[in-house]
């Protein structure tokens, strides 16, 4: 458990990095999904 903060923090890091794989992925008809826990 962290605080939420840290949740804030990772999701902001993630969404800038999975751009770029999202993007790739769309072209090719790929599906990207990401679980997240607190």
């Amino acid at each position: 458990m962290g605080s939420s903060l840290t949740l804030t923090l990772a999701n902001i890091f993630m969404s800038e990095w999975q751009k770029n794989i999202v993007e790739e992925q769309t072209k090719t008809g790929e599906f990207y999904g990401r679980y997240i826990d607190d």
